[in-house]
């Protein structure tokens, strides 16, 4: 937690407020990439990409891919450089996130990618002109499989409470991470990117975003 309480007093000193952005799922198409890798592992019978998409979430819970070669494939990729930078961007988000920095600054990437993957994450955020700003990664003490999506929203909600109000929201698909800012009361925005539910009503801290056009049309008004 140093690493943060510096980046903190470093907006503290020079009164600098502004946006996070995560990544994955908000700024890279990495399920798609996820389930593209894997099928080229070992491609579940008579069915293709998308129906497998749809029917499971999450790449551990297909039949097939719950083995342990392919727990090992998994973990391969989740440190792999050259996977994680070759990573699909997710329609005009870099457009958009220009037009947003111009309204409120872009200040940090807050991602639960592990810190094996910082260097290519950089090159990707370079490579789609995304704004130059702190990238926040997971710590190794954090796990970070499917059924660990507490733990990691959890980290990342507790990281965004320590920098507010200098960080003042983040841009953001995990509706777990909506349910730990709530727990702990965030007085921040959580732009909900990629969802149109009405589940969080209630909940102050979050505006939906069903699009990126949406999130800059937000972030106007």
């Amino acid at each position: 937690m140093d690493k943060i309480n510096e980046f903190r007093d470093k907006l503290r000193l020079k009164n600098i407020k502004g946006l996070a952005l995560d990544i994955d799922e908000t700024l890279a198409d990495s399920n798609y990439a996820w389930f593209e890798s894997m099928f080229k592992f070992h491609a579940p019978e008579d069915m293709d990409i998308e129906n497998v998409m749809k029917e499971y979430k999450f790449v551990e819970k297909v039949p097939g891919w719950d083995t342990k070669e392919a727990f090992d494939h998994i973990k391969m990729l989740t440190h792999s450089e050259e996977f994680n930078e070759a990573v699909p961007l997710m329609e005009d988000a870099n457009h958009i996130v220009s037009k947003i920095d111009k309204i409120i600054p872009i200040l940090v990437y807050l991602t639960a990618r592990p810190q094996t993957v910082m260097g290519a994450t950089k090159r990707w955020l370079q490579k789609h002109s995304f704004p130059e700003a702190e990238l926040i990664t997971r710590s190794a003490d954090i796990k970070a499989g499917e059924s660990d999506l507490i733990d990691r929203n959890k980290w990342k909600a507790e990281i965004l409470v320590n920098l507010y109000p200098y960080i003042q929201g983040i841009i953001d698909d995990n509706k777990t991470l909506t349910h730990e800012l709530h727990k702990l009361d965030y007085q921040g925005t959580l732009y909900l990117y990629g969802t149109d539910s009405e589940e969080f009503g209630n909940y102050k801290h979050v505006v939906i975003c069903p699009t990126w056009s949406s999130v800059l049309d937000k972030i106007k008004s």
